[in-house]
């Protein structure tokens, strides 16, 4: 299931507030914009009071502290799972994903079923949970509904142990859903009673207990028999909430997740959910409030990625942050932008930039060497555009199961803003005791040279060089099929929102490197760019396609200098021929051996033309 959208009144410190989300919704922004809010009046809506009852609202929870006013939290809720359907069909309504908003009937053309709820602080400081359909007339959304969302809030008062109880709807009892553990509590049922039986008959209890009864006795309470202990525990409900979950220490001990760092519980609760949402796709709506509290930026790029792929796996999720290693492994159209403004917060959704902002945003998101020095093996690169191309390339060739994860390697990629900065940056995580790798473009000799000489990295990932193929630009153009260099350069073209008619005026601009003037005016009678790469000879198409890349100003309509950009084109050609190009896959194979070895010193890996 999925939240379409989101409507707050007079909740805390919003008057109004509507937020439409997807699937990944990660909200920045400054302290009391909102953000926390949105969170809140989602789990007072959803949460199903069971395992983790929420307090009565107070004062505070209404807008300018006047409960007199109520306020009320609307929640529409999509993607709905068929059991869940059909327990509450008479409640359902459609919605129009053109008008972000309900119509009456729950099918028709781009229509969807869904239902619509809501939660009503009284002026008494009561909660009102129900159904908002018009005619529903306050039909009760009660705790029976509100545990079949799946819904799990990890904000920073929550203690993150406690979504691992057996309670109703929590995350173990959707884990363990449809395992027959009946055999097993019987025996624990069994263990226990004979566990108190054993207790009673010890010699120093039992006259203690004799005691007792002798008192109790003269007071006509019981008779010949001694009072007893019993096992606490005899619903099966109650049995599995005794049992918590432990992880290994040292030798053989095991320590309970409570007493574990509030990091490591949010770890192991993001891997169960992640779990859960793979085992029943749909099932899974997850709130996270700074979920890189206590967490160094490895682990938060891990729990970002958890996070990811619950989306990735059917679930939706929400993340108030202020890491910039948790943003970075969201898209941009997952990032959303609170703001105060008086009464009416503004959200904006970054996916509503114009391209310039979007580029200009994705390239100054991180600090270089603050980055560094908390990653385990940091690799300094150029730019942004060498992280997406690598980043899309790597993960493909993890999916093959040909390399392992980046962060499993504790291999973190660090933009250095150009050759000339790495040199000292190399110097400073050296001195720190780092072991330091670089992927190395081999263009600017001069810059290059210096980063060899300094002698501080562990591992040296060069381009060749040839000056046929020593930068990014030319190792990508090298490889790939026509077809796909074509279908990629399409692919930035239209993200930048430039049609045929901008994308053929650059291609007759950057034809000049071909000196046959019937073959450049077949690429200006072309139909679209595979076409134009298709009138000359293979040599040719890929220097027009490199001519195309390297350009820069307003109206280079094919540059891949920004992160976006290039892992556009990356994500294409791996989409279109089916593969990571042979260059870059050997030489990350051949890192992917290096950090999994010795991490010898001094290793260096060429990125080879063929």
């Amino acid at each position: 299931m999925q939240i379409r959208r989101v409507r707050v009144e007079r909740y805390r410190g919003v008057e109004t507030l509507t937020l439409l989300p997807t699937a990944r919704n990660v909200l920045i922004g400054q302290n009391n914009a909102g953000k926390s809010t949105v969170l809140e009046a989602l789990d007072l809506a959803l949460h199903p009071g069971l395992g983790r009852p929420r307090a009565a609202p107070e004062e505070i929870d209404y807008y300018d502290r006047s409960p007199e006013a109520g306020f009320r939290i609307e929640v529409v809720i999509g993607a709905l799972t068929d059991a869940f359907r059909a327990d509450c069909f008479q409640f359902l309504e459609g919605w129009s994903a053109t008008s972000n908003d309900t119509v009456p009937e729950p099918d028709g053309e781009g229509v969807e079923p869904v239902v619509r709820v809501q939660v009503r602080g009284t002026g008494d400081f009561d909660l009102i949970h129900e159904f908002a359909k018009p005619d529903a007339e306050g039909a009760r959304f009660s705790p029976r509904y509100r545990s079949q969302l799946g819904w799990v809030f990890d904000g920073r008062s929550r203690d993150a142990s406690r979504q691992m109880a057996f309670y109703q709807g929590g995350l173990l009892d959707q884990l363990f859903r449809g395992v027959d553990a009946a055999n097993a509590v019987e025996g624990l049922r069994n263990a226990l009673g004979e566990g108190a039986l054993t207790v009673n008959r010890h010699p120093p209890v039992a006259a203690v207990l004799a005691g007792l009864r002798d008192d109790l006795a003269s007071l006509g309470l019981v008779g010949a028999q001694s009072p007893a202990f019993e096992a606490g525990a005899v619903s099966v409900r109650e049995l599995l909430q005794t049992l918590r979950l432990a992880m290994p220490g040292a030798g053989d001990q095991r320590i309970p997740l409570a007493r574990q760092g509030r990091g490591v519980q949010r770890l192991v609760l993001l891997a169960v959910l992640l779990r859960v949402a793979r085992s029943h796709p749909g099932s899974v709506i997850g709130a996270f409030e700074e979920p890189e509290e206590a967490l160094e930026p490895l682990r938060q790029s891990q729990a970002a990625r958890l996070l990811a792929e619950v989306a990735e796996s059917g679930g939706q999720v929400f993340i108030a942050t202020h890491s910039p290693d948790i943003l970075r492994a969201f898209a941009l159209e997952d990032v959303m932008v609170m703001q105060p403004a008086g009464r009416d917060p503004r959200v904006l959704p970054l996916a509503s930039l114009t391209s310039l902002a979007r580029h200009g945003y994705e390239r100054h998101i991180e600090g270089p060497l603050s980055r560094a020095l908390f990653a385990p093996t940091p690799l300094l690169v150029e730019g942004p555009s060498d992280v997406a191309v690598f980043a899309v390339f790597w993960d493909h060739l993890v999916s093959l199961g040909l390399v392992k994860q980046a962060d499993q390697l504790g291999i973190e990629l660090i933009p250095c803003e150009g050759n000339r900065t790495i040199p000292k940056m190399a110097q400073v995580l050296d001195e720190a005791g780092k072991n330091v790798i670089s992927w190395l473009e081999m263009d600017d000799v001069k810059a290059a040279q210096s980063v060899v000489d300094g002698g501080h990295l562990s591992c040296l990932l060069t381009f060749e060089a040839d000056p046929l193929v020593d930068n990014l630009e030319k190792a990508l153009v090298a490889q790939p099929s026509v077809a796909a260099l074509a279908m990629a350069m399409e692919s930035v073209a239209k993200d930048r929102g430039d049609d045929w008619a901008a994308q053929l005026e650059e291609l007759k601009r950057r034809s000049q490197v071909i000196a046959d003037g019937d073959k450049r005016k077949a690429i200006g009678a072309a139909e679209d760019i595979q076409g134009a790469l298709l009138s000359v000879d293979d040599a040719e198409a890929r220097a027009l396609v490199l001519r195309c890349l390297i350009a820069s100003g307003s109206d280079a309509v094919f540059e891949i200098k920004g992160r976006r950009a290039a892992r556009v084109f990356a994500e294409t050609i791996v989409a279109t021929d089916g593969e990571v190009p042979r260059n870059f896959r050997v030489a990350f194979e051949k890192l992917n051996a290096w950090a999994i070895g010795a991490k010898t010193r001094g290793e260096r890996i060429e990125m080879a033309r063929t």
